[in-house]
């Protein structure tokens, strides 16, 4: 008997291992393909969001060049409608709570920066909302408020306008020599708004 199968013989064991394996084969490929092309939706998608988003949020801002608080809150719930949560609906609504505070509703600026602040996780975005807060509160006169949301920005990028934040709010209170030293901390560090070299020359004629 011939060691080697007949041509017959190895179109039979073909057609037997096809039919115990054919179908997880063409499972296998049906996933593989869907993946790929899955994947091609998904990327397409997002890349068609993107453009949607840039969009909606041009519109925005040439709502927002008007400097109307009403107006732009209008503008910035369009833009939610379609985008709430994204980079693009944060930047809308800083851009709202600064029309609000320089039209003088300092309470209006600050619940529109604690409701952005509460939705999102991204910390760099959080330590800019922290700031503008912490300025506010420091305009209201609500200056241990204030100090609060400083100390939970820690020694991060706004490191020097944390501390300049810090020797405002001890100048404020009475507090010379921590506002000197957080004053100092704060131009060591980089900070390069004008109140830190007012401050600090006013407490050194103090002295």
């Amino acid at each position: 008997m011939s060691d080697h199968l007949t041509d017959e013989e190895q179109v039979e064991k073909v057609k037997a291992w096809l039919k115990e394996n054919g179908m997880s084969i063409v499972a296998g490929v049906v996933i593989g393909l869907g993946g790929i092309f899955g994947w091609q939706f998904w990327d397409s998608y997002q890349v068609n969001r993107a453009a949607e988003g840039a969009e909606a949020y041009d519109r925005f801002v040439q709502t927002a060049e008007q400097s109307e608080p009403g107006a732009t809150a209008e503008a910035l719930a369009g833009l939610d409608a379609g985008f709430a949560n994204t980079a693009y609906s944060r930047f809308a609504s800083l851009e709202l709570a600064r029309q609000q505070a320089e039209t003088g509703d300092l309470d209006g600026a600050m619940a529109t920066l604690e409701n952005t602040r509460a939705g999102i996780s991204d910390t760099a975005m959080q330590s800019v909302i922290d700031l503008r807060l912490a300025r506010l509160l420091v305009s209201l006169g609500k200056l241990d408020e204030a100090g609060t949301i400083i100390d939970r920005l820690g020694s991060g990028a706004f490191a020097a306008e944390a501390a300049s934040l810090r020797g405002q709010i001890a100048y404020m209170q009475g507090n010379t020599e921590d506002a000197r030293t957080a004053l100092e901390e704060a131009r060591a560090l980089g900070a390069s708004d004008e109140v830190v070299n007012y401050l600090l020359t006013e407490l050194q004629e103090e002295t």
